[in-house]
Order: structure tokens, then C-alpha cells, then sequence
């Protein structure tokens, strides 16, 4: 939970702040100076919408973690939760942790395909001809409506390498991560290494590792959806991500 309210408050900030000053350098030059950089600053913070698309990022970010990451971790803690450790039999506690994220993430990965193809619907209908647009106000319209007008399936179309990408970086992280945490609770329990430094380290080496393993997944969409077609219109993947 505190990664997800990190994640819609701290980096998606940082992120929209970062598109806006490419947009911005489109026109500008990048500034050199201190004064330049507080005059480039500025004018970022002035562009219009700035503000307007930041709040919709921010609510749809919330939005998103209450429908799609909230409910792994739940699922994740009811059945992880519901487990307990006997000591007699320290190869039960090897293999739970992997078995315990394959029960909780394989009926949840898919969530995140709905918000993830709302998100990209909103924004792509901004590049369409006017008299096609669907004239979304937010990512949270496109969510709502497009059940009703395109059908319920729409949302889940193209959702494959999406949930892939899911199952396998959860899988990965919460395995990892609650492994090492009990492999490991000697440095904080009999020795004076601070928990949230630990914590912290396991957390990273976790994430890391999970991101390296399930981001292929995620890219395997980019290369079919955006990449450039070859001569004629035709997709080298034959439009297919397996």
C-alpha cells in the first residue's frame, strides 16, 4: 500500500512533470543557465492543461491501485496470511512463498488490463480526426464509458501481454521479497541492523529482479502496438504478441 500511494503521489508527478518539459523543449532550447532554468521551469508549470492533466493522472493512479493493486494484495495477504511456519519442516517454507503468489496473482493478473487500455483509449483519442473522437475528459471517463459504448469486451482486448506482464512481476516480487524477509530476520532480530534499512534492501533487490523478469511482456505489446509498420502497412509480428 505505501508503494502504491508513492507511486500515484511522488513518481507520477515526476513523470508528468518530465513529458511536459520534453513537449516543452520542442520549441526551447534545454537551459544553460540558473536564470534559464527558472525561466524554463516556469513556463513548463504555465503550459496549459498542466495542471488540469496532473490532477486526472493522480485520480486515475488512485483509482487504478484501489481496483487493480489493492485487490493483489489482498488476495495475496488472505492466502499467505492464512499460512503458518512450523518449525520441524524448513522445506515447507522454500516453496510456500511461490505457491502461496502463483495462487493469489494467477486470478488477479489480469486487472490491470482495463486500466492500462482505458488509459492508452484517452489518450490516443486526443490524435484522432475531430468528427472520430470519442472526446474523452479523462482517463476515469474513458474507464466508465467505454464499457457502455464499445462493450464491456473492449476493455479487455490486446490484454495478454499485460497480464503476463502482472502475473510474473508479482509472482517474482512477493516471492522473493517475503523469502529473504525470513531468511534473513536474524540481522534485525539478533543483531543491530535497523528492520527498515533491511526492509528497504529487500524491497529494492525484490523489485529489481521482478521488473527485470516481466518487463519483456510489457515491452512485447510496445513492439506490436507502436513501433513502425514495415512498407505497405504490414506488421512484422503479423499483429500477434505470442
Amino acid at each position: 500500500m505505501y508503494a502504491m500511494s508513492t507511486g500515484v503521489f511522488v513518481v507520477e508527478p515526476i513523470r508528468h512533470l518530465q513529458a511536459n518539459m520534453h513537449v516543452l523543449n520542442q520549441f526551447y532550447e534545454w537551459p544553460r543557465t540558473r536564470s534559464e532554468y527558472n525561466i524554463f521551469f516556469k513556463e513548463v508549470l504555465r503550459m496549459p492543461d498542466f495542471w488540469s492533466e496532473l490532477g486526472k493522472k493522480m485520480v486515475y493512479g488512485c483509482v487504478a491501485a484501489g481496483g487493480d493493486t489493492a485487490v493483489k494484495l489482498a488476495m495475496w495477504q488472505h492466502i499467505y496470511g492464512g499460512t503458518w511456519s512450523p518449525q520441524e519442516y524448513a522445506d515447507y517454507n522454500s516453496y510456500k512463498h511461490l505457491l502461496c503468489a502463483i495462487v493469489a496473482i494467477a486470478p488477479t493478473a489480469h486487472l490491470t488490463i482495463p486500466f492500462e487500455n482505458a488509459r492508452r483509449a484517452y489518450y490516443a483519442d486526443k490524435t484522432w480526426p475531430i468528427e472520430l473522437r470519442r472526446n474523452y475528459t479523462s482517463p476515469t471517463n474513458a474507464l466508465l464509458r467505454i464499457p457502455i459504448e464499445e462493450g464491456p469486451y473492449y476493455l479487455m482486448r490486446g490484454g495478454f501481454p499485460i497480464a503476463m506482464n502482472q502475473f510474473l512481476f508479482w509472482t517474482t516480487y512477493l516471492t522473493l521479497y517475503t523469502f529473504h524477509k525470513n531468511k534473513y530476520f536474524f540481522l534485525w532480530t539478533y543483531n543491530d541492523f535497523s528492520y527498515d534499512f533491511i526492509k528497504a534492501i529487500n524491497m529494492a533487490g525484490s523489485f529489481a529482479a521482478a521488473s527485470a523478469i516481466a518487463y519483456p511482456a510489457y515491452y512485447t505489446r510496445e513492439m506490436v502496438d507502436l513501433w513502425p509498420k514495415e512498407r505497405g502497412g504490414h506488421c512484422t509480428w503479423n499483429n500477434s504478441y505470442r
